[in-house]
């Protein structure tokens, strides 16, 4: 039986100085504004963790960084922080956004590769946020090819948790409709209600 639920927010956020603490991850468009992936990460995570609070006392909810915690911590902490818990009893969730030319847009959800126990966990998510897409004509980027809707890749944090465990791109922050989207409250409200819609969904089922 689950009961520790551990949010992800990948990358970093923008310090005490005014500074970036990550690396990358982020895009100047021509109007000078820049998108910074670790804030907008932030934003939805702390949204989801706020909605996932309305569970019962029963789950535990864990961050491996508070939203208002701006340093970007490794991905080896990251891992540590959801094995501490028994993987059995536990569910993994890496919020992140996506960048690649400025013109792709649209949603992915990530487990590893082959057949494991992550899938219902990204199939419920996935479900859960295809209709409120659809009705904004926004692209689901799914690989069916093997039956289910979640992508597959060894990122570091899925391959070396122990749990069931998934990495969200919510739009791409890169493309500007997307981060228009992105930087409005009631589609973070609407993603991360979403979010946390197939999450309990996921959990109700187990």
């Amino acid at each position: 039986m689950i009961k520790n639920i551990v949010l992800d927010f990948g990358h970093g956020g923008i310090d005490e100085n005014g500074n970036y603490t990550t690396n990358g991850k982020k895009h100047t468009f021509p109007n000078g504004e820049t998108a910074y992936e670790g804030v907008i990460n932030r934003r939805i995570g702390g949204m989801l963790r706020s909605f996932l609070r309305m569970l019962d006392d029963d789950y535990n909810i864990i961050t491996t960084v508070d939203e208002n915690d701006p340093r970007d911590l490794s991905l080896s902490y990251r891992v540590r922080v959801a094995n501490q818990f028994p993987g059995s009893q536990t569910i993994f969730i890496s919020i992140h956004n996506n960048a690649f030319n400025s013109k792709a847009r649209g949603f992915e959800i990530y487990t590893t590769r082959g057949v494991t126990k992550s899938d219902a966990l990204a199939e419920s998510i996935a479900n859960s946020i295809e209709p409120y897409y659809k009705d904004l004509s926004l692209k689901l980027r799914y690989d069916t090819t093997d039956g289910d809707k979640d992508k597959e890749a060894e990122f570091y944090v899925l391959r070396r948790t122990a749990c069931p465990a998934v990495l969200v791109e919510c739009l791409f922050f890169d493309n500007a409709e997307d981060y228009a989207l992105l930087k409005d409250p009631e589609f973070v409200k609407e993603i991360s209600w979403r979010m946390f819609e197939g999450i309990r969904n996921y959990l109700n089922a187990q």
